[in-house]
């Protein structure tokens, strides 16, 4: 990498480190886009997902006491047993369409959580494995397995600070285990990990002072960011399989 680049990635990676310690999730939203201006594509997902499991790590012990861990176990065990699915489907269907059905889901549950409605505060078993299980499928089908779950802790947290913590928690989990696979098909490298090494100072700021940032605002505010984002990832969605039916 070129000084100029090595900023630029640094950069980037202190911005995703502080999306993903104000909200629990988005950090690849964020990077992995950009990383791609300076990075082989082929090394940018094992970088980010490194770069995930240290922000994890950083944040872990703080939250680990905030985490609902009646739900968290539950969707774990439900992405765990999903995720095999998930990728015989991407080899049987149209991932582009999946995901504009995923972004028009997502828009959808978002349009009726603004007008006020929700889970149960404390939703069945079968529906928590269901939530996990089906976040397992579209994780393994399309890389998207985040949406069901962010969008149960914000239909049944009565904390936002509870849901940020399983969000933060859960998506911890996940990394490790993309991670893993990334290493088993041979895509994690020495090259990879010094890559990770140049950004691990932003990411490292950037998740403490998303982290501090959470820690002083209004629920309000975290609800409204977090809407936001899931908004742009639903549009980003819809987008990315418009533009390659062309």
């Amino acid at each position: 990498m070129t000084p100029l680049a090595a900023t630029f990635a640094l950069i980037v990676s202190a911005l995703a480190g502080f999306l993903r310690g104000f909200t629990g999730f988005g950090s690849a939203l964020a990077a992995v886009p950009l990383l791609s201006l300076v990075l082989e594509p082929i090394d940018v997902v094992p970088c980010v997902l490194v770069l995930q499991v240290v922000a994890g790590l950083q944040l872990l012990r703080r939250v680990w006491s905030e985490v609902d861990w009646s739900s968290l176990r539950p969707l774990l065990v439900g992405a765990l047993a999903g995720t095999p699915l998930g990728t015989v489907l991407l080899s049987h269907l149209p991932a582009d369409a999946m995901r504009a059905a995923i972004g028009l889901i997502v828009l959808a549950a978002l349009v009726l959580l603004r007008g006020g409605v929700g889970l149960e505060a404390r939703p069945r078993l079968a529906t928590r494995l269901g939530v996990g299980w089906l976040s397992g499928v579209l994780n393994g089908a399309t890389a998207m397995g985040g949406p069901p779950v962010i969008l149960f802790f914000l239909a049944t947290s009565s904390s936002v600070a509870v849901g940020r913590a399983s969000l933060l928690v859960y998506f911890f989990f996940l990394s490790i285990g993309s991670l893993a696979v990334a290493a088993g098909a041979g895509l994690v490298s020495q090259h990879t990990m010094l890559l990770s090494l140049v950004m691990l100072p932003g990411i490292a700021l950037g998740n403490s002072l998303g982290d501090r940032t959470f820690r002083r605002s209004s629920a309000d505010a975290y609800r409204r960011v977090v809407m936001a984002v899931l908004s742009m990832i639903a549009l980003a969605s819809i987008g990315r399989a418009i533009v390659s039916r062309w």
